[in-house]
């Protein structure tokens, strides 16, 4: 990325020595000599067009042998030039201070002045050329030494040039900071490290104690309690499924039933015989009619024993499935009771977030810690030393770290 560097810092001479805390700034003034040369050309040709513009504006254009209407032209036309070039010339000014971003901004606004101006004075001044020469020669050769500037001062951003050196300056910043503060750095490793530990000690003493609760009679208990609702919300929903089951087989004659004699119980009861049998009643003795209907041949059936027998059964085992339902959700409220009383879940809940709070912190701390042995000042210096040589910058350092 840096091979473009090279030819700036090539030297067939003896070996130049530098300090190896000097670095950065060798590297500053061989690298902006280019831009800062680019720099004073722009002003020099910036002062040179505005002292062509005096010129321009005191050129004699009444003794010149022409119509006195083309001069009036003439004069107009130079009237505007002179305005939008001074205009021009003001908006040329060099950023203050000179960096790869600040020079890439200027060229940006440079440019599209430049574009603006000969957009606006191209009919100026090939109407002035008719009368003037000299003075617009120059002010053309002027601005040819502007965009001159322009183009060398892209080619350096845009390359990457001044990005690359930039780069290299930050590192050495970095590099020198580090070893500024060697102690501070090695101080802030300890302390981490010594959080580290406070924050081990803290996870196992809190992973002790949750499982210490989890062999606890409180805990053993909750966990009794949300075994036992569990089996009884099985078998709820064991005696629900036989229940929707058992009104599927019998649903054909009880639907013929329902039309010889309408019910708007059995009508539920067809629709959702779980939710119906929650609400209603009499529901058995529809049943035990419809078996008797269906035994005296009134209603039609493909296979009439087997349905006599399934609402016989059903009939007579409805109740007690209702009661047993009406049960088991009396006994599920007694063991959520229970469950709601009991504080080790709660308990366990508190020191499972108190848990997952060290681990957070933990993890930063490590992450931290690892950055910072991360940081090995000797591999930084070694790769600085090679992005030098990649740049042609063949010195010889002196005063290295830990050589």
């Amino acid at each position: 990325m840096l091979k473009f560097l090279r030819k700036l810092f090539e030297n067939k001479e003896e070996k130049e020595k530098v300090d190896f805390f000097e670095i950065e700034k060798h590297i500053a003034e061989k690298a902006w000599n280019s831009v800062r040369a680019d720099i004073e050309r722009l002003q020099k040709a910036r002062e040179a067009v505005l002292r062509n513009i005096e010129s321009l504006e005191k050129k004699d254009i009444d003794s010149v042998k022409v119509q006195d209407k083309a001069k009036d032209v003439v004069k107009g036309n130079r009237n505007a030039y002179v305005i939008m070039l001074r205009k021009f010339a003001d908006s040329i000014e060099p950023p203050s201070e000179l960096t790869a971003d600040s020079i890439l901004l200027f060229c940006r606004k440079f440019e599209a002045e430049i574009i603006d101006f000969n957009n606006k004075t191209a009919r100026n001044y090939f109407i002035m050329k008719t009368l003037i020469g000299e003075e617009l020669e120059a002010i053309r050769k002027n601005l040819k030494e502007v965009e001159s500037v322009l183009v060398s001062l892209k080619k350096d951003v845009e390359t990457g040039r001044l990005s690359s050196i930039e780069d290299l300056q930050r590192q050495l910043t970095d590099i020198y900071r580090h070893i500024e503060n060697k102690g501070e750095h090695e101080k802030e490793m300890k302390k981490i490290g010594a959080e580290i530990e406070l924050l081990m000690s803290k996870e196992k003493d809190v992973t002790e104690r949750i499982n210490a609760m989890k062999n606890g009679r409180e805990f053993i208990e909750l966990e009794n309690h949300k075994s036992k609702l569990q089996q009884k919300t099985d078998e709820e929903a064991a005696i629900k499924a036989r229940i929707k089951s058992s009104f599927a087989e019998i649903a054909r004659p009880l639907r013929k039933y329902e039309n010889a004699y309408p019910s708007k119980i059995l009508t539920k009861f067809l629709e959702d015989p779980v939710a119906a049998m929650e609400e209603n009643e009499g529901i058995a003795r529809i049943l035990h009619s419809a078996a008797e209907s269906m035994q005296k041949g009134e209603i039609d059936s493909k296979n009439p024993e087997k349905d006599v027998q399934n609402l016989q059964e059903l009939s007579s085992k409805f109740d007690e499935m209702k009661e047993r339902m009406i049960l088991i959700e009396k006994e599920k409220e007694e063991i959520k009771e229970n469950i709601r009383n009991n504080k080790a879940e709660e308990e366990r809940d508190k020191m499972i977030k108190e848990l997952n709070k060290i681990e957070g912190e933990l993890s930063e701390a490590e992450e931290k810690l690892d950055a910072l042995k991360k940081k090995d000042i000797k591999k930084d210096i070694a790769k600085v030393k090679e992005d030098l040589k990649k740049i042609g910058l063949d010195a010889e350092l002196k005063n290295v770290p830990y050589e």
